[in-house]
């Protein structure tokens, strides 16, 4: 699929239960003082690469981790809350049932997101999404983006995005790494990453 405009893409700052490898999904963690600082760094960082923010929209799942997130930016460009688009299709992807367990226990329940990646892509928690489902809402999301956009979201998303614009495999889509210390953009048909980890925050 190819996007039309540039897309910066930032995936929130680090939570509690990021740090121990507990489930989120949908469920409203808050950024810990490890993202807390991970944000303001991403923050410093990206008016270096993008200075000038004419024309772009700025996004943001309605997660608290990812509003967190996006503030420090909104502050570093002077864009008011009620300039910034609060976007339902960004939030994470639903684990449903699984949502608060680790990533042992959905190990130990047979599923195997490195043994078996494919298997992993088609799995859906119970009361839960798929990344079938989830790649199907990203998709639809990317299909009315119409301006260069700033967007603060998830993991997952994260991944299911860069599968649909650059046409991955399911496999390649489950493995590929998520930082919370860098962030990435697409434009012109080519991703580059950028590190915030040197920055003065």
């Amino acid at each position: 699929m190819e996007l039309r405009h540039p897309l910066y893409f930032i995936r929130h700052g680090e939570t509690d239960w990021n740090r121990a490898r507990r489930v989120q999904g949908q469920t409203d963690i808050p950024l810990n003082d490890t993202g807390r600082e991970q944000a303001r760094r991403i923050a410093a960082r990206l008016p270096q690469v993008l200075p000038d923010i004419s024309g772009y929209s700025f996004l943001v799942s309605p997660l608290a981790r990812a509003r967190q997130t996006m503030a420090p930016i909104q502050r570093a460009y002077n864009v008011r809350d009620r300039d910034l688009f609060v976007e339902p299709e960004l939030r994470e992807q639903s684990f449903g049932a699984f949502e608060g367990k680790t990533w042992a226990d959905i190990e130990e329940a047979g599923i195997m997101p490195d043994a078996d990646p494919e298997g992993y892509f088609n799995w859906q928690p119970p009361q839960g999404e798929s990344y079938v489902q989830l790649t199907q809402r990203i998709r639809n999301w990317l299909s009315g983006l119409d301006r260069p956009a700033v967007v603060v979201a998830h993991g997952a998303v994260s991944r299911v995005l860069r599968g649909i614009v650059f046409e991955l495999p399911k496999r390649e889509i489950v493995q590929l790494k998520v930082s919370q210390n860098k962030f990435y953009r697409i434009q012109d048909g080519g991703l580059d990453w950028f590190d915030a980890r040197q920055v003065e925050a």
